[in-house]
Order: structure tokens, then C-alpha cells, then sequence
């Protein structure tokens, strides 16, 4: 272990003074630097705590802490910071850096899963690298063997990082509106390395294992399945062939048989951290039926996902559940949970913002969410049609609120996308709300076009009225505004009758129209 730490030492020196390019130096982060090059790590760790909350993206806050609780020899919170930096963005000196300090360490206690994957995405950088070579293969050589004779005090498993997707993926996210969920990225190498050693060794349970999770991630689901179906068949006991089967499944469009495989895991869950374990075959359930429809089932297995770990992952479903039913008051209550454990996320912006506006609560966390959300669609996306599907719920939400703030040519870029969708496009409030903002931007005649579509809304004729008060023509004004009244019979004593119409008002005819409601009674009364 000695030699060990020396090397780490030297590797930790070489960070130090190794200045990116790539890092994001807020005032926070330059503070945490000076503190603690000066070892006051006490304030180091406020400020890079600090840098961290306001740059959720950015690594390196998390990689300082990491080395901070080394030096303070808390190495549970070492090597959990050092987990959390690697998964964000790093430059490649300090990724690699973190990465080799991660192998040496899992290496040392004998944890072969997280020995591998670290030591595996180390080589994807320095494939040369003999050393780290030889831990790889000996990660690999004692997967699942439970002979350890090494423990350590492990950090609470990480939830992986929900990173925003960057402009390039966008199209590839909109494929699907809601991907499983996986208990970590296991890093694997090609699946054809894997292929070779069971050529001559077909027997190997461990490397057939990486092989299937070599398929699952290079998309190759049908031979993941192959593989997963014969391990099975040698161990039906084993729960983490079956959930990673449920995953496969789920990700060829299969939730009935993904289900299946997540009931089959749960009757003997995997024994090392249990919850962690269910947690994910409860997350991945409920996502499979939500594809089946059968939301009450959806939301049971949410509920129980949460119970395992109290994590926001569960509650942003729960959000998006509730979403689809209009359940509004749930939603809101879900999505605040989430954004307590995580409050920049943001999906739980999204439809807390979609569904306080539903409810018409205009409080500060509305506004607070209609700011983080748009800033983010603003900033990632400024094609808009490049939007993730999942990132497109609260469009019409948006398109309303720039409406209501005269912001309408903002407002038109957003019903323009929405167009696109056939079954969004012909919605009445799609209708109802592109010829609203349409008539407050002065494009009446626009305004029409769209809401001669709209049927059955009181609304809508009311609007239509004033379109045609507009343009002088009181003979559809006075059709379009009975056609509103017959649905809603407020309007004839409205208190802004008079401003709504005054291109018409004017007129004796009208006036005469609306006293005697469309000569329904007598001008007397």
C-alpha cells in the first residue's frame, strides 16, 4: 500500500500543476484554489462546494474534495467525490488522473466490479499502460469471487449523473421519451475481445457476463439476450442476469417480458447492497408500465423505487406520470420533492412549471421553474427543433407564458415546432392559443385562420368576435360572439364588453344586439 500512496502522491502533484484550459473558474473555484494551496481546507471545501451547486456540470470541484478528504485520510468521501468528478466533465490529464486513482484503490480492497470498470476507462486513454493492464486482468480474473479477505468503508452508491444531453445527441433522445434507467455505467471492453476468449473457453461465466454487458452497450440487443438466456439457464438464480435481461428487454420495446425479468430479479435480490439493487428493478418496472399504460402499476412501482433509495429519480417519474394523467397537485408535489434533493434538474422544472400552470398557481417557485427551464431550452437548444422529445412537454406552456409576457414572436417559434406534431397541432389549446397570441400581436388575420379550426370553445368564438370587431365586420362579430354566449351566457353582461369591442362599439346595432341578446328579449328590458 505504500508504494501505492507514493504514486498517488506524485500523480496528485502532476494535477496540481497541470493548468486546463478547460476549467470553469468562478470566483468560487478561484477562492477554493487559493484555500487550498494553502491547506485551510475547511474554507476549500465551502468553495468548491459553492463552484459545484452553481456548475453542476463541471468536475473539477468535486476532484479537489476528493484529493481535500484524502489528505484528511476520510477516504469513504474521497473516493466518493472522486466517483462523482469523473462521471462530469474533466479535462483529459485530470480524467485519467482520477480514473487511475479510482483502479488503484478498488484494486487494493478487492472490489473486482469497480476495479475493472475504472481500470477499464483508464485504458481507453493510455492503452499501453502495463500496470493498469494487469489490474484489469485480474479485476477481471476474480469477478464474483467472494474470498476477499479486504474490506473498506464504502461510500453511498452514487446515483450516475443526469447530465444534459448536448446538441449533437438531440436527435437521438427524441427516439425515445423515456430510456431505462441503469444502476451505473459498466465499462466493458468490445464485445469482439470477449468473443475471442469464449471461442476457447466457452465455460467462463464471468467473461460471458462481460460479453452480454458488452452487447447491451453497443446496442446489440439481441445477442445481449442470446448470452443473458444462457447464463441464465446455468444460474436461474442469479437477479442481476435477470434485471440486465429486464433491461434488454425494455430497450427492444418489450415490457411485458421486461417485467417478467424485473419480478424474476426481485425474488432473490442481489445480496450486496440490496436496496441500491432494488431500487433499480423497481425504477426500470415502473418505466415498463408506463409503456403498458397501466399507470397505477407505474406508480406502485415508482413509490417502492423510492423507498429503496430516497433519490429524485423516482419522484421526476412520478412527475411524469402524473403529468400524463393531469393529476396537477401531485405532479407539483412530486416535482418539488425531486428539486429539493436536486434543484437543478431539469425535468422537475419542467413540469412543475407545466403543471402549476395548469393548477393556475402563480407563485414564486412557477416563476422560478419557467426561468430554469426556458434559460436551459434558451441556452442548449437554440434550433428548437433539435429539442429532445422528453424536453418538449412544457412547448405549449412556454409558447402561453411568452404570450402573456407580449413576447410573441418568441411565443410563434414554439407553436412553429409544435406544428410539426399532427397530433399536438389540431389540439384546441394549440388552436386556441397560436390564434390568441396571433390576435395580440396584431396579426388578425392569422388569428382567424387558426380559430375558425377551433370548436365547441366558448373561448374561442369570443376571440373570433373580437377578430372580426377588428377588421370592422359586425356581421360575423355579432354570429361569432352569439356562437360564445349560447356556450356561455356571462359573456352578454361582461364588464369588458366595451373594451373587447370598441371597433364596433360604436355602433347602435351592436349595442342593440347585446342589450336584447341577439333579440332574445325586448330593448325595453
Amino acid at each position: 500500500m505504500e508504494s501505492v500512496r507514493k504514486y498517488l502522491s506524485f500523480v496528485l502533484f502532476f494535477v496540481i500543476l497541470h493548468t486546463t484550459v478547460f476549467a470553469i473558474d468562478s470566483d468560487a473555484m478561484k477562492e477554493g484554489k487559493k484555500a487550498f494551496s494553502k491547506k485551510a481546507y475547511g474554507e476549500a471545501i465551502k468553495k468548491f462546494t459553492k463552484h459545484a451547486d452553481s456548475h453542476p456540470q463541471d468536475g473539477e470541484a468535486y476532484m479537489y474534495l476528493g484529493y481535500i478528504y484524502e489528505y484528511k485520510k476520510d477516504y469513504p468521501k474521497s473516493i466518493q467525490n472522486f466517483r462523482r468528478a469523473v462521471e462530469l466533465d474533466l479535462d483529459k490529464d485530470q480524467r485519467k488522473t482520477v480514473l487511475l486513482k479510482l483502479a488503484l484503490f478498488f484494486n487494493y480492497h478487492q472490489d473486482w466490479n469497480l476495479s475493472a470498470t475504472y481500470s477499464s476507462r483508464y485504458l481507453k486513454y493510455d492503452p499501453k499502460n502495463e500496470e493498469v493492464q494487469k489490474i484489469y486482468n485480474r479485476a477481471v480474473g476474480n469477478k464474483g469471487n467472494p474470498s476477499s479477505s479486504h474490506s473498506y468503508s464504502q461510500p453511498q452508491k452514487q446515483e450516475p449523473k443526469h447530465t444534459e444531453p448536448k446538441q449533437s445527441d438531440a436527435k437521438k433522445d427524441t427516439v425515445k421519451k423515456q430510456e431505462d434507467v441503469s444502476e451505473g455505467q459498466e465499462t466493458t471492453k468490445p464485445s469482439s475481445y470477449y468473443e475471442q476468449v469464449l471461442t476457447n473457453q466457452p465455460n467462463l461465466e464471468d467473461v460471458r457476463w462481460e460479453y452480454a454487458l458488452a452487447l447491451l452497450e453497443e446496442k446489440k440487443y439481441d445477442l445481449a439476450e442470446t448470452n443473458l438466456k444462457t447464463l441464465i439457464e446455468k444460474n436461474p438464480s442469479r437477479s442481476r442476469y435477470h434485471y440486465k435481461l429486464g433491461i434488454v428487454k425494455l430497450r427492444q420495446d418489450d415490457p411485458k417480458s421486461a417485467i417478467e425479468s424485473f419480478e424474476r430479479a426481485k425474488k432473490n435480490p442481489f445480496s450486496k447492497d440490496t436496496n441500491v439493487f432494488l431500487y433499480y428493478v423497481y425504477l426500470n418496472e415502473g418505466i415498463a408500465y408506463q409503456k403498458l399504460a397501466e399507470l397505477e402499476k407505474a406508480e406502485s412501482s415508482f413509490q417502492q423505487a423510492y423507498k429503496q433509495l430516497q433519490k429524485d429519480p423516482p419522484l421526476l417519474a412520478l412527475a411524469r406520470l402524473y403529468e400524463q394523467k393531469s393529476d396537477w397537485e401531485n405532479c407539483i408535489s412530486s416535482a418539488d420533492k425531486a428539486l429539493s434533493l436536486n434543484p437543478n434538474q431539469v425535468e422537475s422544472h419542467m413540469f412543475r412549471f407545466v403543471c402549476m400552470f395548469e393548477a393556475g398557481k402563480r407563485t414564486k417557485k412557477f416563476e422560478t421553474s419557467f426561468v430554469k427551464y426556458s434559460e436551459f431550452i434558451d441556452s442548449k437548444f437554440p434550433d428548437l427543433s433539435q429539442t429532445p422529445e422528453k424536453y418538449q412537454v412544457g412547448f405549449i406552456k412556454l409558447a402561453r407564458r411568452y404570450t402573456e409576457t407580449n413576447a410573441f414572436d418568441k411565443a410563434e417559434t414554439y407553436f412553429s415546432v409544435l406544428e410539426k406534431d399532427p397530433l399536438k397541432a389540431e389540439t384546441r389549446e394549440f388552436l386556441f392559443y397560436r390564434g390568441r397570441n396571433y390576435f395580440y400581436a396584431g396579426k388578425v388575420d392569422l388569428a382567424i385562420v387558426i380559430l375558425q379550426k377551433v370548436t365547441g370553445s366558448s373561448s374561442g368564438h369570443y376571440l373570433l368576435a373580437r377578430c372580426y370587431s377588428k377588421k370592422g365586420d359586425l356581421s360575423k362579430t355579432k354570429e361569432q360572439f352569439k356562437l360564445a354566449a349560447d356556450l356561455k351566457p356571462e359573456y352578454w353582461v361582461s364588464e369588458s364588453l366595451e373594451k373587447d369591442f370598441k371597433d364596433v362599439w360604436k355602433d347602435v346595432n351592436f349595442r342593440e344586439f347585446i342589450k336584447t341578446k341577439a333579440g332574445t328579449l325586448s330593448s325595453q328590458n
